[in-house]
């Protein structure tokens, strides 16, 4: 029992309690001796003790030598920050109208998509294939890490790859932070930087990057890229089969590609599929449905699918550095939609094409093979021969390349294949008589006819040809003509260009024809010397004079011009002057109403920008572009309306808003007009013309082309049709512009180094039968809109040498008040001419005719020096 405490007595503790050592001294007394411990005991501790020291140190060491490598490795490492604003350079893609797909531009086609518009089968087929522990783990995976680092100690030497074991946040880094480089050093500093994303990102944000920057081959960079590349369908249409042929490239996009390797790319896409239902992200269902499924089921179609858009897209991308800079346009990620028609670009591809052929074939002249096969290779397999051959530039969709086998004297074996491969090889038959078009030309006309294949042919030679499966098997000797040429299309309401050709193949030749070639229009101006006597009051069944035109230029040559056929038809009406294109009838018109305002009407309809103030000018010698005449035409289309031709509709950016919106037509009364009354449409564009004058020049050119020069071009259209050709001096030129109310379409035709197209080869023959394929494509089944007179306007029959045509007469005009205003024939001293002693008639005026400084007065010595005849238009 314990005994009860006295005062002042301590608390002892109890046995149990008291700490170990020797029993502490009475006060005042010894201290207990200490027992000594035995000397096995003294090694056991210090051994302990040495232990502890040595784990201490390493310790120590350890940290400072971890430490140290840590600061080497992770010092001048980027920042991470660079992944939270990062702008990867953005294709900019470029709509039709209609939003296909006709053209990119940039330096990487990719397509970004955010978190949100990415599939979740997509991002788990990319998951299940390259990082299935993506969503749990710290940016790095350290078992991968350990595994690949025993593998790769067992392969030092070996000189096989090192073994991976990058998670998708270490692929991340490594796109966009690091090099590609593959050693030691990067990839410490790879596996510290994936640690330092993990912790300043989300998993969410980290996988958009990823599957945005990933390469997956076929030029195409992010997943939405490769979608249309290899599938050619959007990112939300992708079946479990197509997100994992696409989950399986990031390894190697060339091997696995399906284009290039099939079997291996079914392979690696077959192991996707089992990895996605092995992590519970598809069905066994599903995955059997995927396995069974083609690899490729439709590759895609491209930009190049809408034949001869190359010219639109280089004259859009022209207008987008423009208005943005180039790096903008070029990486800015721009979504472009155009006013690009896709039927009526492949129509006039097509028009003009099949013209310049034909031309070629009448005109023209084998220019020779472009390869040759030798004979071995040729006994060897010509299959295999001729798919080693290069594809020549300028050659069309409908034409192979192909090989002559054999031939005897009236035909020719000729072989092809239908794609790459020795597999897909055809054969037929090519005649004589089909190649008598290339034999050679003797003093500019085709020489006698061939005897025999072998002085065109020889077996080896590659040629172009188009097969004719439709007519026995045969086929034609085709090849890219020399002749070129251009068409434009717009909608004159808007200036909307619906069609450009630019010229045989942008492939070929990016030089765009029509807009980039400056050549003379010859007659194809006529109208806007016409425009400006109508607007001087004349009526157009005034009678000038078709008679000889002397004028001396400011160099002191004399300028005596002549007809297309060199005769002179003395008074003419205005409205036969234009319709029959009188080069003599048009200068004496145009001295009448004073050539500055000629001059001053083809700037003010943007015909052209400069122009020399010479009459030759007046009739086409001065240089122009398609564009323009097409722009000036418009304006008339518009009864006097400026047209500006315009290519992009809109303008977007990545995140939707709108940068650029084309002007627009507006409505006067829609919102508060009245049901019954029609929507009054503003359109943008001055007023450059009296509408009345305007009308009075259509109504002449449906003559043009219903009874003059422009036959050719309407032959088969049965609606109004206004036009006007254009034949240069010496055959240089062929032009055909055309409109009816809801569109214009210009046709020039040349060589590019100007030369003789051949005789008798005018607007109307060279351009007409390509401006009217054309155009029976555009207007099939569209109404039939007549040309409305302005208010005033009255139209009666006008009758000339037993030909009866219906003209427009303005207020205060009457049908033959001016038929014979008082002529006075020029002559050689140039003392006057048509009209000189007249005034017009009285009407509606837009602007007063001004002297003509270029005419000089009469009683003048006669005329000395050159003649010259060579300046302006044919017809």
């Amino acid at each position: 029992m314990s005994r009860p405490l006295k005062a002042g007595e301590r608390l002892a503790k109890s046995d149990s309690r008291r700490r170990a050592g020797p029993t502490p001294p009475k006060r005042g007394g010894k201290p207990a001796p200490r027992k000594r411990p035995g000397l096995a005991g003294v090694a056991g501790g210090m051994f302990v003790r040495g232990l502890y020291r040595l784990a201490l140190v390493g310790m120590v060491g350890g940290v400072l030598v971890g430490g140290g490598l840590f600061f080497y490795f992770s010092s001048g490492l980027p920042g991470v920050d660079r992944l939270r604003h990062y702008e990867p350079p953005l294709e900019t893609r470029i709509y039709a109208e209609n939003f296909r797909l006709i053209g990119a531009l940039g330096t990487q086609h990719r397509i970004y998509v955010p978190y949100d518009r990415i599939p979740p089968l997509v991002a788990d087929a990319f998951i299940a294939a390259e990082d299935k522990n993506f969503w749990t783990e710290p940016g790095i995976d350290p078992l991968a890490i350990v595994r690949a680092g025993v593998v790769d100690l067992t392969r030092i030497g070996s000189h096989e790859r090192p073994l991976g074991a990058s998670t998708i946040t270490m692929q991340v880094v490594k796109n966009m932070l690091l090099d590609n480089r593959i050693d030691f050093t990067r990839k410490i500093k790879e596996a510290i930087l994936a640690v330092r994303v993990n912790r300043a990102m989300s998993k969410k944000q980290i996988l958009t990057l990823y599957l945005n920057e990933i390469f997956l081959g076929q030029d195409s960079w992010g997943v939405a890229a490769a979608a249309q590349a290899y599938f050619d369908k959007p990112l939300s249409q992708l079946t479990v089969a197509e997100a994992a042929m696409l989950g399986g490239l990031p390894k190697a996009p060339t091997n696995y590609n399906p284009f290039l390797h099939p079997k291996r790319a079914r392979d690696r896409r077959d192991w996707v599929i089992g990895q996605m239902q092995a992590d519970g992200f598809i069905t066994a269902a599903q995955a059997r449905e995927a396995l069974a499924a083609p690899l490729v089921p439709k590759a895609a179609a491209g930009p190049a699918s809408i034949p001869g858009a190359g010219y639109f897209v280089g004259a859009v991308e022209t207008q987008l550095v423009r208005m943005f800079g180039r790096k903008t346009a070029m990486e800015g990620g721009l979504i472009v939609r155009t006013s690009l028609d896709p039927k009526l670009q492949a129509a006039a591809t097509r028009a003009m094409r099949d013209r310049l052929v034909s031309y070629d074939h009448e005109f023209g002249v084998y220019h020779g093979p472009v390869g040759h096969i030798g004979a071995g290779e040729l006994a060897a397999g010509w299959a295999r021969a001729l798919a080693r051959q290069d594809t020549p530039k300028g050659l069309i969709a409908s034409w192979r390349l192909g090989v002559v086998i054999s031939e005897t004297a009236q035909r020719a074996r000729i072989g092809w294949l239908d794609g790459d491969s020795p597999s897909e090889a055809h054969t037929g038959t090519l005649t004589l008589a089909a190649i008598q078009w290339g034999r050679p030309m003797i003093h500019g006309r085709p020489g006698p006819l061939l005897r025999n294949m072998a002085q065109m042919l020889k077996p080896g030679d590659v040629i172009m040809i188009e097969p004719k499966p439709d007519k026995g098997g045969t086929v034609s000797l085709e090849q890219v003509p020399k002749v070129e040429g251009a068409m434009l299309s717009l909608d004159p309401q808007t200036g909307r260009v619906l069609a450009m050709v630019g010229g045989w193949s942008n492939r070929l030749s990016p030089y765009n024809r029509a807009i980039q070639a400056h050549r003379q229009p010859g007659s194809s101006v006529k109208p806007f010397d016409y425009l400006t006597a109508m607007q001087a009051g004349v009526q157009p069944d005034a009678t000038i004079l078709d008679a000889p035109f002397i004028q001396r230029l400011s160099d002191g040559q004399i300028y005596r011009p002549g007809n297309y056929e060199n005769s002179f038809q003395g008074p003419v009406p205005v409205f036969y002057a234009i319709q029959e294109s009188l080069n003599l009838a048009t200068l004496h018109l145009v001295r009448r109403v004073g050539l500055p305002n000629v001059i001053a009407n083809f700037k003010k309809f943007g015909v052209v920008k400069h122009a020399p103030l010479i009459y030759p000018a007046a009739i086409g010698a001065l240089d122009t572009t398609l564009w323009r005449m097409v722009r000036g035409y418009a304006a008339l289309d518009e009864y006097g309306r400026k047209v500006q031709p315009s290519l992009i509709d809109s303008v977007t950016a990545p995140d939707g808003h709108i940068l650029y919106q084309a002007p627009d037509q507006s409505c006067a009364n829609c919102m508060d007009g009245s049901a019954q009354q029609p929507p009054i449409l503003n359109r943008p564009g001055a007023r450059l013309a009296n509408p009345d004058s305007v009308y009075q020049v259509i109504m002449m050119m449906r003559n043009v082309a219903e009874y003059g020069t422009g036959v050719p071009a309407v032959k088969g259209l049965k609606r109004p049709i206004a036009g006007k050709t254009g034949t240069t001096n010496n055959f240089n030129d062929a032009w055909f512009i055309g409109f009816v109310p809801q569109m214009v379409t210009g046709c020039w035709i040349g060589f590019d180094k100007p030369r003789d197209l051949g005789v008798n080869q005018t607007g109307g023959n060279v351009c007409g039968p390509a401006w009217n394929q054309y155009m029976k494509v555009a207007l099939k089944n569209q109404p039939v809109i007549p040309f409305k007179p302005p208010p005033g306007i009255t139209l009666h029959k006008v009758t000339f040498r037993d030909e009866t045509v219906e003209e427009a007469f303005k207020p205060g005009q009457t049908p033959g008040a001016q038929s014979n205003p008082g002529l006075v024939a020029d002559d050689p001293l140039n003392l006057g001419g048509a009209f000189a002693n007249t005034t017009p008639s009285t009407g509606s005026h837009d602007f007063s005719p001004a002297p003509d400084g270029q005419t000089p007065s009469g009683g003048a010595p006669a005329p000395s020096g050159n003649v010259d005849k060579s300046l302006g238009g044919l017809y």
